[in-house]
């Protein structure tokens, strides 16, 4: 190799890793639960993601009904947030992913509601009125769900720089950032498939899967068998997140 072509690869690395940072530093996460035209782009991106799930052929409405119009999006106990970014290519704003996270509360009783979505799905050894494990404390917990990486972070440049890995991240810091500090949560916790918890510590997160929890099967047989590839090939479990602290940092 001559010398200048490796002159050029620093270069080119170092122009890389001053966009990634660029990008980093443009990222914003907002509210949308009661915009509506930025909600229907986020469960439009979550719907496409879920219809990948089920090995049936659902349609787009019923998707959405059952994953995004749920009690916990109608009670207002969920917020849907979307992550804007600055596009590498373009260099223009626009939504990158999007997370739901669910404020856990025991007066969400009095609506008829089990404080946190997996509650309906899944249930420790002992119920969840003696569930301990970490620190648990439903009234501290924020229950992160129904993240999508847009289709655009995964072409061209983006796929390139790893944005996709980015924005996934971002969503999960982020996420847990948005109710610590509007809804006083200290705690992260949510359900994820085996492969999910696989990507995330690669990227530094660390994930604590509770021991001896079980699924609702008779409850939920019928949605366990819909999102079978989700469901019964995936291995979702119930979990803690531990978000670096150096993620909160300005």
């Amino acid at each position: 190799m001559m010398p200048f072509e490796g002159q050029v690869g620093k270069k080119a690395d170092r122009e890389s890793r001053d966009m990634t940072n660029e990008i980093i530093r443009s990222f914003v996460i907002e509210d949308v639960t009661d915009n509506p035209e930025q909600l229907k782009w986020a469960f439009d991106l979550i719907v496409q993601g879920y219809l990948s799930l089920s090995s049936k052929p659902l349609t787009p409405w019923e998707v959405n009904e059952d994953v995004c119009n749920d009690q916990y999006h109608r009670n207002a106990i969920a917020r849907t947030l979307v992550l804007t970014g600055c596009h590498p290519e373009t260099g223009e704003r626009e939504p990158m992913g999007t997370v739901r996270v669910t404020m856990g509360s025991s007066q969400t009783k009095r609506l008829g509601v089990l404080p946190l979505e997996a509650m309906n799905l899944m249930v420790p050894g002992n119920g969840w009125d003696e569930f301990r494990f970490e620190g648990f404390d439903v009234d501290q917990v924020a229950e992160g769900g129904r993240i999508a990486v847009s289709a655009t972070c995964r072409l061209g440049i983006s796929k390139e720089i790893g944005l996709p890995e980015i924005v996934l991240r971002a969503l999960f810091d982020k996420g847990f950032q948005f109710a610590i500090e509007n809804y006083g949560k200290s705690q992260y916790w949510g359900i994820l498939p085996s492969y999910v918890i696989k990507r995330v510590e690669s990227l530094g997160i660390r994930v604590i899967p509770a021991p001896n929890i079980f699924y609702r099967e008779k409850e939920n047989s019928e949605m366990f068998d819909k999102y079978d590839r989700y469901w019964r090939h995936s291995n979702p479990v119930f979990c803690k997140v531990l978000i670096p602290e150096s993620a909160f940092r300005p």
